[in-house]
């Protein structure tokens, strides 16, 4: 992808941060591939005869969670008891608390930030090859059976730390881990199966979802004590002020989930994998779950949100449009009778990207599109739309010429790209890259409602073509 994870904050580390670095150099014609595949804009720098590996690219598309913490200079990967904490330009780092000495530190260069790539290796659970003659890195994960494949053994350069791969633990509770609202239902989505009971409470009017031996997942409860309360935005609903989620203090083994009524309203509980949905009607309950009917469901999913605001440039958020043009999306295609819509996100909350493609295949979807916008230099520009397997590339052609006609940018055209939310899920799947937030032109016109709505447009006559529906 031609922008990064954290490209909102790296802008400002490297004011803060990028410290001349001796002997730093780009390694001309160096790629990175996972398990074969090449990763799009994998740059990669030697440092004092190390290999610098761009934990944003590798993170984002291996599914790890990535946290900047700009006051004290630190980048977080993973939570819980798989947690790594690098500091910028500091030799030591934290790994599940226990420090551990590198030989070059993290380091911040051209608006991303680098590692060791042994670090990568071996906290990431993956094995590396290095082909010097090619210029190549290799990354395999776990029980890849292409792994080690490459010809002859490759010398690795010496990256410094003595460290050992991380296994997270496997734990009796579960984790909520998605939440949201659209098209009158509520969607609740946890790492393994829950026990769930459902009951109807006035005075005032709500429903009341208790999530037996369950907690919350890193994304969705950072921050949240127990007994502290969460909420997500319900503005598409008439009868519904709010949601709500929490551990009560009484009971810090359960999460309940309260939808707010402003009147008696009827509803339906239904599962799908994973993932419960209340299904809310004024008359009568809905007899449907997702996709009955013979629907086709989609899955829309807005990329980044809350604390991972994608890129930033020109005044803007990528996290705020892409959730803009999913919202409009959402609006067009629930018109249509013949669709039931799921969105990964109604709001700024955030999912990691095992959590999107959870949705996705809980739900059974016949289609999964995530919405993005790139980040690059003032003068990069254009829409592009990326595909991972051949059975998507119909999907992302369809797509990318409604897209572009709308957006009137240049034509960056349709891609292959190796991004976990495509290349995890089991069904046709596009990643639009709608503009650029850091070209002053594309970022006045995605800020603008009526493009949005323009782009929304697009996108729905490309799926509702690409559906037959």
């Amino acid at each position: 992808m031609k922008k990064y994870v954290l490209s909102t904050v790296m802008a400002v580390l490297m004011l803060m941060f990028l410290l001349p670095h001796t002997g730093q150099a780009a390694s001309s014609g160096t790629t990175i591939t996972l398990d074969n595949q090449k990763l799009a804009n994998a740059d990669v720098l030697t440092v004092n005869q190390t290999t610098m590996v761009p934990i944003r690219v590798v993170s984002e598309q291996l599914g790890y969670s990535v946290k900047w913490n700009q006051a004290a200079g630190q980048v977080t990967i993973g939570s819980g008891a798989n947690t790594v904490v690098l500091t910028i330009n500091q030799r030591m780092a934290s790994v599940n608390g226990a420090l551990v000495s590198l030989t070059e530190p993290a380091m911040a260069s051209k608006q991303t930030t680098y590692v060791p790539l042994r670090f990568v290796s071996a906290q990431m659970g993956l094995q590396v090859k290095w082909d010097n003659a090619a210029k190549n890195v290799f990354l395999f994960t776990a029980g890849n059976p292409n792994a080690g494949q490459i010809g002859a053994t490759p010398s690795v350069p010496s990256d410094g730390g003595n460290l050992t791969p991380i296994v997270t633990p496997v734990g009796d509770k579960a984790q909520l881990q998605a939440i949201s609202f659209s098209d009158n239902r509520l969607m609740v989505t946890t790492d393994k199966l829950v026990t769930v009971k459902d009951s109807v409470l006035t005075g005032p009017n709500r429903i009341l979802l208790e999530l037996s031996n369950t907690g919350f997942g890193p994304a969705l409860g950072n921050g949240l004590a127990v007994g502290d309360v969460g909420t997500i935005s319900t503005d598409s609903a008439s009868n519904i002020s709010q949601v709500r989620y929490f551990v009560p203090k009484s009971n810090p083994n359960v999460v309940q989930v309260v939808i707010d009524l402003k009147s008696a309203n009827t509803y339906k509980l239904s599962k799908e994998g994973t993932s419960v949905f209340v299904s809310l009607d004024k008359v009568a309950a809905p007899n449907t779950n997702v996709g009955g009917n013979g629907k086709k469901v989609l899955v829309i999913d807005a990329g980044h949100g809350a604390h991972d605001p994608g890129a930033v440039g020109n005044g803007i958020r990528e996290k705020d449009i892409n959730l803009a043009i999913a919202l409009k999306v959402e609006a067009i295609m629930k018109k249509n009778p013949k669709v039931d819509v799921v969105m990964s996100r109604s709001d700024d909350t955030f999912l990691e990207l095992k959590e999107r493609v959870r949705v996705a295949k809980n739900v059974k979807a016949d289609v999964f599109i995530s919405i993005h916008n790139n980040s690059g230099s003032a003068a990069a520009s254009g829409t592009e739309t990326y595909y991972q397997r051949d059975s998507s590339k119909t999907l992302a052609t369809t797509l990318h010429k409604y897209i572009l006609a709308a957006t009137g940018f240049k034509d960056r055209k349709v891609q292959y790209g190796n991004f976990h939310v495509i290349r995890e899920t089991d069904m046709p799947a596009a990643l639009l890259e709608i503009g650029f937030v850091s070209n002053a032109g594309d970022a006045s016109q995605l800020k603008n409602d009526a493009f949005q709505q323009r782009v929304a447009e697009a996108i729905a006559k490309g799926l509702l073509e690409y559906m037959g529906v």
